[in-house]
């Protein structure tokens, strides 16, 4: 075998090896990646209502979005005090079988209503700093099935202030 034979196949080996990798982290990217997170609507004083945001941060659009609870004593266990019948079919409604996101873009975002905090125990809907697991499970643009594992973990926490405090308007 000769010097230039050998240059040649080592370089071909090379090259393929290397277009291998290049698609392994092409098909990584090329595709939709979906989190979920409790963002604060609104606070003050007394309290803090609360949403909850759905962000697609993939290369890709992502389509028939649903979100389960992951670990349902881990969901009980962060409710509040106030967390009546009603309340929990219109701030969980998130979390329901038939609630579908059918198309998210990408770079794009979605809320709903997700409850809230109060000082009194007695309407808080949510425990402060409560975590509890979920699970967002969705198809990418050409029929992938994707599903969030580990599963995202939500806080029920102030998200305009990572402290709990913040200055008040000056006047």
């Amino acid at each position: 075998m000769t010097i230039e034979l050998l240059v040649s196949v080592v370089a071909l080996i090379v090259s393929v090896v290397a277009l291998v990798v290049s698609v392994f982290f092409w098909r990584r990217q090329f595709r939709p990646i979906v989190t979920a997170m409790v963002k604060t609507h609104s606070g003050g004083n007394n309290g803090i209502a609360y949403n909850l945001v759905v962000l697609n941060s993939g290369s890709i659009p992502a389509k028939n979005i649903r979100l389960n609870v992951h670990n349902q004593a881990g969901l009980e266990a962060a409710l509040g005090v106030g967390a009546n019948e009603d309340d929990r079919k219109r701030w969980l409604a998130c979390f329901d079988q038939s609630t579908v996101i059918p198309l998210l873009q990408n770079g794009d975002r979605i809320s709903c209503s997700f409850g809230m905090t109060h000082r009194d125990p007695q309407q808080s809907f949510w425990k402060p700093q409560a975590l509890f697991p979920i699970r967002v499970e969705y198809e990418g643009w050409f029929g992938a099935k994707y599903d969030s594992d580990p599963p995202n973990i939500l806080q029920i926490a102030d998200s305009d202030s990572f402290t709990g405090g913040m200055w008040a308007p000056v006047k």
